[in-house]
């Protein structure tokens, strides 16, 4: 049996169970942390598998790839990846009913355990995919019945019930004791380019960008406005990622583009890497998660 049917086989059996004691069958709970491109591939992925969803917003890290995520839905009310389609929670009162209602994927600007709180239950599962490389992330294991960290910082055993590798050549494996891998301060190659495919900000003030998303471009021009200093282009290519204006200010050092060298760049939809990342979580939750919920229900 694949990991895809274990995992939907998983959830029809806590639903006959919970049918059997004479409960409500309700999907089981996924609380997302983030709202990235790595999050919504987890999230999808999630909720085509008859998960009920919400992504939770991280303020500390502006979501560049925005054509590869759900985060719009925070701004615009409703959001489409690839077939399935994000809805925003005004409130925390407003989880359940999008919930029950399954009209997609949730998303919501609520604190984790506010969210938690809303859902009327601890959550069967949550996932934190907020990709800070650098912090040293909290024990979320109370938080849910089962919990998994991306990429680097994460503890199988310590903060998180299992962690998902995000290096190259690694991403989408499963840790279920000890700690992921280091993160090697390089960034992924994309077309040839690394490090240099990307736009940081060279000191803190208001942003505003100039070039929409899928901007074909040349090296040298100019993408936005930092304070009163124009921003220029590194290399030449297509706008992949472009975090939306910040009137109040960016952070020295933050992304505020992506380009993607490659004559057949992409802008939308999900990534490979997301895609391999969240199927990493899918087999997580098919060999973790899904014991602990059918135990309960």
């Amino acid at each position: 049996m694949s990991v895809h049917e274990r995992l939907s086989a998983s959830i029809a059996k806590r639903a006959f169970m919970a049918s059997y004691r004479g409960q409500a069958a309700a999907a089981p709970i996924a609380l997302v942390l983030g709202t990235g491109d790595i999050a919504s591939a987890i999230g999808r992925e999630l909720f085509n598998l008859g998960w009920n969803v919400v992504l939770l917003r991280d303020h500390a890290v502006p979501v560049l790839r925005r054509g590869m995520a759900f985060d719009d839905a925070l701004e615009c009310g409703t959001a489409e990846l690839d077939g399935v389609t994000a809805v925003l929670a005004p409130v925390a009162d407003a989880l359940p009913h999008l919930l029950r209602a399954r009209r997609g994927v949730v998303v919501a600007n609520l604190d984790p355990a506010v969210a938690a709180a809303a859902c009327g239950k601890v959550p069967d599962a949550m996932i934190d995919a907020r990709m800070r490389k650098y912090a040293m992330p909290a024990d979320i294991r109370p938080l849910a019945l089962c919990t998994v960290g991306i990429g680097p910082g994460f503890v199988a055993g310590g903060n998180v019930h299992a962690a998902i590798e995000t290096l190259p050549g690694q991403e989408g494996g499963v840790v279920t004791l000890g700690a992921t891998a280091n993160p090697t301060g390089k960034a992924v190659p994309l077309g040839g380019a690394g490090a240099e495919r990307f736009v940081y900000a060279p000191i803190a003030g208001p942003w505003q960008p100039r070039v929409p998303l899928g901007t074909w471009l040349n090296a040298g021009t100019t993408i936005g406005m930092l304070g009163d200093e124009p921003v220029h282009a590194p290399i030449g290519g297509c706008v992949r990622g472009m975090v939306r204006a910040a009137p109040g200010a960016v952070s020295r050092g933050s992304k505020l583009m992506e380009i993607d060298p490659r004559p057949e760049a992409t802008w939308r939809g999900i990534p490979p890497r997301a895609r391999r990342i969240a199927a990493g979580v899918e087999s997580a939750l098919a060999t973790q998660t899904l014991d602990r919920i059918v135990a309960r229900a």
